[in-house]
């Protein structure tokens, strides 16, 4: 609602009250006594204003309405003990109504909004009861089913009103540490107010007199509340203040961490957290650049996402308290913002260093891997191929003079011995650098490899000369792995590769028509390429979304 919306209704509930507050000093003021009269409109009253100040300080949240809608009815109910039938008959039909929003009023805190479903049944209980089982007398008479109807509706409301009473109980109890220091006074207060009603309704449904103790002790709590209302106002109003003294501490140097406990104390939570956004790995950090992750539905926890220029820098994590009042976040972190924005530049640099690492963990176990491998392979291989040629040539020489025909035949096996040898060092070669990319360039060593893939592979470059010969290698080890993984997984008919050169940077892109949900997680091929890349100061990224391929996308610096 607009705010004339809202000013309009707001001076409309100060009229209505104004005009009930007339009628009760000028036609029921003989049915009370002087404190009760003062009380009872000091209580309509504090509702009918606190709700004008919590409605104009959060339009959006229903409570400040719900607190104004309490004041009236429960002062149009106080007429019920006028001389005029007209006001009297309207104060009896009124009267019970405002504990109806009452209850509706406590169970939708702090939100406004009932968001259980036992709230939203205890409620429409209520209404039930209040508006229409305890009128049966009114139109029924107190006689035969009207006083049966009654009778009822005392039982009914001591059940209900207790049910109340203990669901704010538990709310107070299943809330974080922040949140139940917070609500305490108002919750407590309710649940006592709520649960007198259900021991009133109780009296009067058994017939027993109703003690005067109780009765003054819910009055005293039902005018507690608006006050405690202001109180939960006034807490917000000086966390706010402390935002702006968050501004100030902001303008002086601070050492890594002062930023978070910072912002604890302008948001009253010394639990807070920081996460910063890497948008390049699309992931959170904390500052010291180690992965974070932000806390979903129905954790005690939340995370609001702190923006600068339009652009995601960082999301501060807090107790789900605070959520209530997301206007004092927005503003502590638009504040923050820019010092934000400044230290996770800082995680930035923490977690491509903790990646830069890891990575060269990784290329070291791979290349001692890869050494360990092409040992195996000369020793169980070449090397005893080569073994077996000198036995054979020796023993060709031994009977060359004795046996020619027996010293032939052992040249020939010699020499294919030799052949097959050199035939696994030229394998093994390739595998470790391919000659054609070494003598002919990157195009005609990816056409070569396009060749010997086991399915249809279209190359298409744009490059106009040689580039150096670490880009080159790898670019053809990436397309060599992206063509493996295609062979491996894929379920691909096709595959297409495309390499183009432009603003000194080498591009290229891998792409097929297969299955596509390709999970880099399940292998070590990309993750190695990645750290390959890397170490170039190029990077690697992909999609492959289910049932539309995969595409693979590497940036090579060639400058």
């Amino acid at each position: 609602m607009k705010r004339g919306g809202r000013l309009a209704l707001g001076l409309a509930a100060v009229a209505i009250g104004g005009g009930e507050t007339a009628l009760l000093l000028a036609a029921a003021r003989g049915g009370f006594s002087g404190v009760e009269l003062v009380l009872s409109l000091l209580a309509g009253w504090a509702f009918i204003g606190s709700g004008l100040v919590a409605w104009s300080r959060r339009p959006e949240n229903r409570t400040g309405p719900l607190m104004v809608l309490v004041g009236l009815t429960f002062l149009a109910g106080l007429l019920d003990s006028a001389e005029q039938p007209a006001v009297h008959m309207v104060g009896a039909w009124v009267r019970p109504l405002h504990l109806a929003v009452f209850t509706h009023l406590l169970l939708a805190f702090p939100s406004g909004r009932l968001d259980s479903r036992l709230a939203r049944g205890l409620v429409a209980a209520v209404y039930l009861d209040l508006g229409i089982l305890y009128h049966a007398p009114l139109v029924l008479g107190e006689d035969g089913v009207g006083g049966t109807l009654s009778q009822l509706s005392f039982a009914f409301g001591a059940v209900v009103f207790l049910g109340a009473s203990a669901l704010l109980v538990y709310r107070w109890r299943a809330g974080s540490r922040a949140w139940r220091r917070a609500v305490a006074p108002l919750l407590w207060t309710g649940a006592l107010a709520l649960a007198l009603l259900a021991v009133f309704n109780a009296d009067q449904f058994f017939s027993r007199p109703v003690s005067a103790v109780s009765m003054w002790a819910f009055r005293v709590a039902f005018v507690t509340i608006p006050f405690a209302f202001l109180a939960v106002l006034l807490r917000v109003r000086l966390a706010r203040a402390s935002v702006a003294e968050l501004v100030v501490e902001l303008e002086e140097a601070r050492p890594p961490g002062a930023l978070r406990d910072a912002l604890a104390r302008a948001l009253g939570d010394p639990s807070l957290t920081v996460a910063y956004w890497l948008p390049d790995q699309q992931r959170y950090v904390d500052l010291d650049g180690q992965p974070m992750e932000l806390p979903g539905d129905g954790q005690d926890r939340a995370a609001t996402v702190v923006e600068r220029d339009g652009r995601r820098v960082a999301a501060i994590v807090h107790d789900r308290a605070l959520s209530d009042d997301p206007g004092l976040i927005r503003a502590a972190g638009a504040a923050a913002a820019l010092a934000l924005d400044n230290e996770r530049l800082q995680a930035e640099l923490r977690a491509r260093f903790e990646e830069l690492q890891a990575s060269r963990a990784r290329i070291l176990e791979a290349a001692d891997q890869e050494r360990k491998r092409i040992e195996r392979n000369l020793h169980d291989g070449t090397q005893q191929r080569l073994t077996s040629v000198a036995l054979a040539l020796g023993l060709a020489e031994s009977k060359l003079i004795s046996d020619p025909q027996a010293a032939q035949a052992s040249v020939r096996q010699a020499k294919q011995a030799l052949e097959t040898a050199l035939t696994e060092l030229r394998d093994l070669s390739h595998g470790i650098h391919p000659s054609v990319l070494t003598t002919r360039g990157l195009g005609p060593a990816l056409e070569d490899l396009a060749y010997t893939a086991p399915l249809p592979v279209t190359v298409a470059t744009e490059l106009n000369g040689r580039l150096p010969e670490r880009v080159e290698a790898g670019a053809y080890y990436a397309v060599a792995e992206g063509l493996a993984n295609i062979a491996k997984h894929a379920r691909a008919s096709t595959a297409t590769v495309v390499l183009t050169r432009e603003h000194g940077c080498l591009r290229l892109r891998v792409c097929d028509d297969g299955i596509g949900g390709a999970d880099p997680a399940r292998g070590s091929g990309l993750r190695g390429l990645s750290d390959r890349l890397q170490a170039l100061g190029g990077t690697l990224e992909w999609e492959s979304p289910s049932g539309r391929g995969t595409e693979l996308r590497v940036a090579i610096p060639c400058a």
